[in-house]
């Protein structure tokens, strides 16, 4: 049985090119890996903004029990935050992997999620990633 994916939320993120110093817009989302049918679970960030900051959360959501591993990563504002670790899911539950308060918009952050199950990574930061 399949669980429905996680709603969507678009979060702007400034993407800081290398040597470069320009930036250039993205966004992070919602993203389920490529092949739903094959992937045992959905993934996101989420992204609560509030005047005292915006709160930055990892999730993945299991279709099925599951062990893993979790790298979440949170950049930009002279920031540079890296969470991670092993996770276990059981089927049907939604569990928060990496959490963190920064201040200032979310705008001024790039955050990225990583998912490995089985050996295989998942990105969770934005539509169309690579998997």
């Amino acid at each position: 049985m399949t669980l429905p994916l996680l709603p969507r939320r678009f979060l702007p993120a400034a993407l800081i090119l290398a040597g470069a110093g320009v930036a250039a817009a993205c966004t992070t989302s919602t993203a389920a890996p490529s092949d739903a049918a094959t992937v045992p679970f959905a993934c996101e960030i989420a992204v609560d903004e509030t005047a005292a900051g915006t709160t930055f959360r990892g999730l993945v959501q299991a279709n099925e029990s599951l062990s893993g591993r979790y790298s979440l990563r949170l950049a930009g504002r002279g920031t540079d935050i890296r969470q991670g670790g092993a996770f276990d899911a059981r089927a049907g539950e939604t569990l928060t992997l990496g959490h963190s308060m920064l201040s200032g918009a979310a705008s001024a952050y790039d955050a990225e999620l990583t998912i490995t199950v089985d050996g295989r990574s998942h990105r969770c930061d934005s539509p169309g990633a690579e998997t």
